[in-house]
């Protein structure tokens, strides 16, 4: 048993300090981490959504939840707590890792609540008897057959299993879950034996957090669950076998974090439930998929999505009005965007539907595919995309490309098929700024089976000053290129 003086001797005296000048919120975020078995790799992500889900937010706090949770994290990374971090390609940390001592350090402030499980039963039995514990983690090394023994540990807010190597539970009896009534956090990832949940998940009112990612077998969700109200995160991303959502979707009204997969490859694929449109209180919704179920103007009431969104099923939007009322140039959170629309003949309807979904200004990413239009939106044709830093076309039945030269902040343009394009000139450029893709680094075209001519005239302006690579693939009859990208690609 670890005892304090231990710590003060093997912690340095910069790291206790920097313990002990954190608020309480902040103190509760550092001890709840040794939850995590030793050297296990955090996902911030998630580790965002159990400090979320076990409501350790300042009261007094005012702003948004994951932003100031975020600022928890970083707050506790800048004073030496985690270590081995891993950047995305932004800088924000993703993943990271604890120190031994650090996370003794933690377990000994839990005062035991924090429990670490191995996965033989009678180790699991003893361990989930203790009436103190409130948040484990079981950690899977092997083909594994449980039978848990909860009847002491009734007061569990935390269950993770963690799977070990890939290995995975043969048999893994929710049944006996039923009487963990204070669970906030569950999360059994993984899990191939899952094929349903048992209808009485829906009296986990405290639950806030489900991941039930990976699950391969899982086939359905009650319709039970929708009862839980209290519900931020449900993740069924890679369960392959869901195909069909709860009715009552509509009810989980603080469901915050909607994570699941949309599979190319597969006909029959998840449509969102009826009732998509009540779940105001959404940040993460990777996908919105058209159905008859699911309209578009579903999506008017859904003002606080973030991050990325890609719509689907458009050619089930029968009229410019129903877009319109999805109010997109309204969502300002929202950074990355793809619209996906499927061939077909309809090219007026798509056209003005097209033209409906106009972005926020602040989009940072966006995506246009299949659309089987030969003119382009008019937002497309004006410079109203300003903060636009990645772009991709991709089977595109438009005869020529739009003015992105005049996107200043452009960093990363890639065109694929767009079999009507024979020639690219100063159109592509544009005509209103001093410099044309004054940012682009990467510049890519591939598919382009009838472009024949590309010609670039500075006309006393620059042109791409920027550029580091360009791509062009599968485009035959594309003779020479242009004497001043030569120029610049040879510098």
């Amino acid at each position: 048993m670890w005892e304090l003086d231990v710590f003060e001797k093997t912690l340095s005296p910069a790291l206790l300090l920097s313990y002990y000048d954190l608020p309480p919120p902040l103190k509760r975020c550092f001890s709840y981490c040794a939850v995590f078995p030793k050297d296990h790799t955090i996902q911030i992500d998630d580790l965002i959504k159990l400090w979320m889900a076990q409501s350790y937010l300042d009261s007094k706090s005012d702003g948004e939840m994951e932003t100031i949770v975020r600022e928890y994290f970083e707050n506790l990374a800048a004073r030496s707590f985690f270590q081995d971090f891993e950047k995305d390609d932004k800088g924000n940390i993703v993943r990271c890792k604890m120190h031994d001592i650090v996370h003794d350090f933690a377990q000994f402030l839990t005062n035991n609540e924090c429990l670490i499980v191995e996965d033989d039963c009678e180790n699991l039995k003893t361990n989930l008897s203790l009436q103190k514990g409130r948040h484990a983690t079981v950690i899977v090394h092997g083909s594994t057959r449980f039978s848990f023994s909860v009847n002491k540990a009734r007061n569990l807010h935390t269950l993770l299993v963690v799977s070990d190597n890939g290995c995975k539970i043969d048999s893994f009896p929710l049944d006996s879950f039923q009487q963990l009534k204070y669970l906030r956090a569950m999360d059994l990832r993984g899990n191939d034996s899952i094929v349903e949940l048992p209808r009485e998940v829906g009296e986990f009112i405290h639950l806030r957090y489900l991941n039930l990612s990976r699950c391969r077998a899982l086939k359905t969700l009650p319709e039970t669950i929708c009862g839980l109200c209290n519900l931020q995160t449900l993740d069924v991303r890679l369960c392959l076998g869901l195909r069909k959502l709860p009715q009552g979707m509509g009810n989980l009204v603080n469901l915050r974090h909607f994570l699941f997969t949309y599979y190319e490859e597969f006909s029959e694929q998840i449509n969102l439930a009826k009732g998509v449109g009540r779940l105001t209180s959404l940040r993460t919704l990777p996908f919105f998929i058209v159905s008859d179920e699911c309209k578009i103007e579903d999506m008017r009431n859904l003002k606080e999505l973030r991050g990325r969104l890609e719509i689907r099923g458009l050619v089930n939007v029968k009229d410019a009005e129903k877009a319109e009322k999805a109010e997109l140039k309204n969502k300002k959170h929202l950074h990355g965007l793809t619209l996906h629309f499927t061939t077909g003949r309809m090219q007026e309807r798509m056209k003005k539907v097209a033209k409906a979904l106009q972005p926020h200004p602040n989009l940072k990413s966006l995506s246009i595919v299949q659309y089987q239009v030969r003119e382009w939106p008019r937002w497309m044709m004006e410079p109203s995309l300003l903060q636009l830093t990645h772009l991709l076309l991709s089977h595109i039945a438009c005869q020529c490309l739009p003015p992105l030269g005049e996107l200043p902040l452009l960093e990363n343009l890639n065109i694929q098929y767009m079999p009507r394009v024979k020639y690219v000139g100063g159109e592509f450029l544009g005509s209103s700024s001093a410099i044309a893709f004054p940012r682009l680094k990467h510049l890519g075209f591939s598919e382009m089976q009838e472009w024949e001519i590309w010609e670039v005239k500075e006309e006393g302006r620059k042109v791409m000053p920027s550029l580091l690579s360009l791509k062009i693939s599968a485009s035959p009859k594309l003779a020479t290129l242009p004497d001043l990208l030569q120029t610049l690609l040879q510098k």
